[in-house]
C-alpha cells in the first residue's frame, strides 16, 4: 500500500494555511491543495515557500465563495449576480446536463488552473466538497488535466469501514456520510473509464468521506487498517486548521500532527501525487 496524506482548502484562511505547513512540517502530510479563490489565496502562495517538497493539487471550487472570472456572465447558471456561487451539489448533477452551465464551469476551472500555475506546477487536480466526482464534471476536469498537462485527478471510492470509538453510531452525520459514500463510490465507477480515456493516474480509494467532521487518530488509523495489505494507493483527505471556532478542523489538526499517528504512518510508505 502507498499512502497520500492530503490536506485539503489551503488558501481558506490563514488559520488552515499555517495549519497545513506545521502539518507538513511536523507531522505527517505529503500533499495539500490550493483555492485559487479564497480569501488567504496570496498567503498561501507566500507560504509555499515553507512547505518545499510537499506535492500540491487545485482544489476547483465552484461551490463557495465568488467566481474569479474577471468577466462574468450577466445571467449566470453558477452564481449569482455578486459572482458567488450558489449551487448545491445535487442541483449541479442537474445543471451538469446544461450545455451553458457546462460552458461556465470550464471558464472557472480554467480561470483557477491558470492562477495556481502562475506560481507552481500542481501535480493533482480535485474539488472543493467533491464537486468534480460527479461524472460530467469529471470528464471536463480530466479534458483539463490533460490540457495542462497535469497527470493525477482524485477519485473518491472508499471502503467502509468501523472504528473503535462506537459513539460514531450515535451521531447522525454518520449515516449522511455513509450516503455519500454510496453515492461517490457509484460516481467513482464510472469516473475510472474517463481516467483510462484520457489516460490520468490516480488514488484508489480514500479515508475522509465517511467520518467527515470526524477525523481523529482513531479513524485514521481504521482506514489504513482496512487497506494496508493491498496493493492500492490510499488517499487520507484531511481539512486541518487552528481556528478555535472550528473544533472538527483543529481535531484533524492535532491528530496529522500527534506523535504516535506521526509513528504509526511512517511504518508505511508515504509519497503525494507526484510520485503516482
Amino acid at each position: 500500500m502507498k499512502i497520500i496524506i492530503n490536506a485539503d482548502d489551503f488558501g481558506m484562511s490563514r488559520t488552515v494555511n499555517q495549519a497545513i505547513v506545521e502539518g507538513y512540517n511536523n507531522g505527517i502530510l505529503t500533499s495539500t491543495c490550493i483555492m485559487a479563490n479564497m480569501p488567504s489565496f496570496e498567503d498561501a502562495v507566500r507560504k509555499l515557500k515553507d512547505i518545499d517538497g510537499i506535492g500540491l493539487g487545485v482544489h476547483l471550487n465552484i461551490i463557495e465563495h465568488k467566481s474569479i472570472l474577471k468577466t462574468r456572465e450577466k445571467n449566470s447558471k453558477l452564481y449569482d449576480k455578486d459572482g458567488k456561487f450558489n449551487n448545491g451539489f445535487l442541483k449541479m448533477i442537474i445543471k451538469s446536463f446544461d450545455e451553458d452551465f457546462m460552458f461556465e464551469v470550464e471558464q472557472e476551472f480554467r480561470a483557477q488552473i491558470e492562477a495556481v500555475l502562475e506560481y507552481a506546477k500542481p501535480d493533482h487536480l480535485d474539488s472543493h466538497v467533491h464537486t468534480h466526482a460527479i461524472p460530467k464534471i469529471f470528464e471536463l476536469v480530466c479534458k483539463l488535466a490533460k490540457e495542462y498537462n497535469i497527470p493525477c485527478v482524485r477519485t473518491q471510492f472508499e471502503h467502509v469501514y468501523l472504528c473503535k470509538n462506537r459513539n460514531f453510531f450515535f451521531n447522525k452525520n454518520y449515516y449522511i456520510n455513509l450516503i455519500k459514500i454510496c453515492i461517490l463510490n457509484f460516481f467513482t465507477l464510472i469516473n475510472r473509464r474517463t481516467l483510462k480515456k484520457y489516460g490520468l493516474k490516480s488514488n484508489n480509494c480514500v479515508i475522509g468521506v465517511g467520518y467527515t467532521g470526524m477525523m481523529d487518530d482513531n479513524t485514521i488509523k481504521g482506514g489504513v487498517e482496512r487497506v494496508k495489505n493491498s496493493d492500492e494507493v490510499l488517499e487520507v483527505i484531511c481539512h486541518p486548521d487552528k481556528n478555535e471556532n472550528r473544533p472538527s478542523n483543529i481535531k484533524e489538526y492535532n491528530a496529522v500532527t500527534n506523535e504516535n499517528l506521526k509513528e504509526y504512518i511512517n511504518t508505511y510508505n508515504k509519497i503525494s501525487y507526484k510520485a503516482l
